[in-house]
């Protein structure tokens, strides 16, 4: 299944009106779900706005902050829709600061679960900088982290990580999989749409498939063109691989 994660097309979303309209665009070009992203004011909207359309949602992808001190708006504002996950990102880079992760998370993991939601992690690069021990931040967020991992396609590959060969090490952790794709232009690697950059994304698709992962989100943080056409190549081009 493909759906798309809503901060690709954010700048179509400015209010509640127009936040229907464009999921029901999405809709109608093929995409299965949506995952939401955002502070508490723009999840509860969104998520208000996917019951009206009734558009499956399978997740909200927000900060630690808003876990630690709005998690009762997230948790309602989860329920309102659907969505079964919540995950995180951060901006951890060395061995303290993973440490300080790894306790909150494993701990908000349990509260997570307590209250129906399982609990993710979603990687950028940073996590990829090696820590004073030689391991990188992500080697002991995979070591140690006891929710799921939700990678991202463009982030494992701008960090030097063979994508590949990180699911086939990790599937098992692997409920949703981050698809964009990186082009290479004079300024260096940037986003791109699905089929329009570098990444063997037949490849990286079989091998997660092998690995049970079925949650494919397609999410580009920044489009050179507008967002909605973007979002509708991404769909096509995996379409296509199947």
């Amino acid at each position: 299944m493909i759906g798309i994660q809503l901060y690709t097309v954010r700048e179509a979303m400015t209010d509640f009106e127009s936040s229907v309209a464009v999921i029901r665009k999405l809709s109608d070009m093929g995409y299965d779900f949506v995952q939401l992203a955002g502070k508490i004011e723009s999840v509860e909207m969104t998520a208000a706005a996917c019951k009206e359309c009734g558009m499956p949602v399978i997740g909200i992808l927000t900060g630690r902050a808003t876990c630690e001190e709005q998690k009762e708006r997230l948790f309602c504002a989860a329920r309102l829709c659907g969505a079964k996950d919540i995950g995180i990102s951060s901006l951890a880079t060395n061995s303290d600061e993973v440490e300080d992760l790894l306790f909150w998370a494993n701990s908000f993991k349990k509260v997570a679960e307590d209250n129906g939601f399982s609990f993710s992690y979603h990687n950028h690069s940073n996590e990829l900088m090696r820590c004073e021990d030689g391991r990188t931040v992500m080697d002991r967020i995979c070591e140690d982290f006891e929710g799921y991992l939700m990678p991202d396609t463009y982030w494992l590959q701008h960090g030097g990580v063979d994508v590949r060969d990180f699911i086939d090490k990790n599937g098992e952790k692997i409920k949703i999989l981050h698809l964009k794709d990186m082009k290479r232009t004079a300024d260096g690697p940037t986003f791109a749409e699905l089929g329009m950059g570098n990444l063997n994304f037949k490849g990286i698709v079989k091998t997660a498939v092998a690995h049970g992962v079925e949650l494919f989100v397609v999410e580009q943080d920044k489009c050179d063109i507008d967002p909605l056409e973007s979002a509708r190549i991404s769909v096509d081009y995996f379409n296509s691989l199947q």
